[in-house]
């Protein structure tokens, strides 16, 4: 039988979209020895995933029920020194998935949300740290391509190339020189990953393992919103540091709306997020922002406490309405998980949780900037967050001085979760379907507020 366009358009649909199932990560060493790593994994209840690496990894999954699954990870697997290795980990599902990696070991963890393939480049600042314990400052990149060619330039030193066949990763140990504004591009596209073994943040001397997967320069932003973790909260520091790194020379950063930095490519400007306050980044090019738990010395506010960790944070035009998360489950979950959201004023009361409403009370306003910060508490395991326009997520948590900390998704990396009505432009063949698919697919949309 014929197929209908309908069917040949689901099936290039599919096609295309394959990318979306496919993951890659890699972790530095952790300085206080073997930890317990975990890949966690989310989708539909029953999809499978493959999970290898060129060093004889390979296991195939099932996700439950719940479209969840928590695969442990060797430690034989992390990256020390500098080099080729074969150690990087690949993740392909025929279907679109999500996924975290958690480098947990107690007191020095941290957790980075993957990106999939289609949200790859060949361009990428990095964000690190300089003080600290063990190797230092780390960076690493990838392949998902044969003879794929790598220029690394690492901050303060010379350039140099490799050449990577897919799998393959170079891992870069910069020891107390902080690596942050270096600079990695291919020839094709590549997975980069920055950090530390075990980094002090703002001057103290707590230090905590650092590690989350880079933003490639294409998909970064020239507007940004902040807000402090619950982190700021718990720590007798009461901040959380921010970086704001250019990717292009003469870049003019504004910090609510004031001029503090005139940058070129790899310089950056840092500053500190009080407790309970938000920010306005503004650029006159994309720039990538990181923002880092600081250490705890004691803890203020019962429930545990916190340690360093990073997170890149999303553009203000690449947020999501609607996400499906997790947090941290079994042996690597934490005494308390948070999101730290920042959301439109207006749509306040749309925000839900798990389809219930979030009391939004003790939100507060980010200057005049029509939006507003708050931290919402999270249960184990999957969660749905939804609103009625689109809203930034950042995801943490802490236990007796250890901590994580990352981003919940974008468009150009949604994962499972819903694009917002006016997300990512979709390839042809995507477009086609949607198309063929019309009514249906706006009708399972929510409105959008004009």
């Amino acid at each position: 039988m014929r197929k209908t366009v309908l069917a040949a358009a689901l099936a290039a649909a599919a096609a295309s979209s394959v990318q979306a199932g496919v993951l890659y990560f890699d972790y530095n060493r952790n300085s206080l020895g073997a930890g317990t790593p975990s890949l966690f994994l989310f989708g539909d209840a029953g999809q499978t995933a493959t999970v290898t690496n060129l060093a004889g990894f390979n296991q195939t999954v099932t996700f439950d029920a719940n479209g969840f699954y928590n695969l442990a990870i060797s430690d034989t697997y992390a990256q020390s020194g500098t080099g080729i290795r074969n150690t990087g980990f690949q993740v392909e599902s025929a279907q679109a998935m999500a996924g975290y990696f958690i480098n947990r070991k107690n007191f020095t963890t941290d957790m980075t949300y993957l990106l999939d393939a289609n949200a790859l480049g060949k361009n990428y600042v990095v964000a690190s740290m300089g003080t600290g314990a063990g190797e230092g400052s780390q960076m690493s990149v990838q392949a998902t391509q044969d003879n794929t060619t790598v220029t690394i330039t690492p901050k303060g030193s010379a350039s140099f190339t490799v050449t990577l066949n897919k799998g393959q990763t170079y891992k870069y140990a910069g020891g107390g020189n902080d690596l942050t504004g270096s600079s990695i591009v291919a020839d094709k596209n590549v997975a980069v990953f920055s950090g530390h073994e075990c980094a002090n943040v703002g001057g103290v001397g707590y230090c905590d393992n650092l590690l989350e997967q880079a933003i490639p320069t294409e998909k970064l932003s020239r507007n940004y919103l902040l807000t402090a973790s619950k982190g700021a909260d718990i720590t007798p520091q009461n901040r959380d540091l921010a970086r704001i790194i250019a990717t292009e020379d003469n870049t003019e950063v504004k910090v609510n709306g004031a001029v503090v930095a005139t940058l070129n490519r790899g310089q950056f400007h840092e500053f500190s997020l009080a407790e309970s306050s938000g920010a306005q980044v503004e650029a006159s090019a994309p720039v990538a922002v990181a923002q880092y738990l600081v250490g705890g010395n004691g803890v203020r506010v019962g429930g545990g406490g916190t340690d360093p960790a990073l997170s890149y944070v999303p553009g203000q035009d690449t947020w999501l309405d609607s996400y499906r998360l997790a947090t941290p489950t079994g042996g690597a979950a934490f005494t308390f998980n948070y999101a730290s959201i920042i959301i439109d004023t207006a749509d306040l009361l749309s925000l839900t949780l798990n389809g219930a409403a979030v009391n939004t009370s003790g939100f507060s306003a980010i200057g005049s900037t029509g939006y507003s910060r708050g931290i919402l508490d999270l249960p184990l395991g999957l969660f749905d967050l939804e609103a009625d326009s689109k809203f930034l997520v950042m995801l943490g948590g802490g236990s007796n001085d250890d901590s994580y900390f990352t981003y919940g998704g974008s468009t150009f990396a949604p994962g499972i979760s819903p694009p917002p009505p006016n997300g990512v432009p979709e390839p042809g063949s995507l477009a086609l379907a949607a198309l063929a698919l019309g009514g249906l697919a706006a009708a399972r949309r929510r409105r959008q507020s004009a």
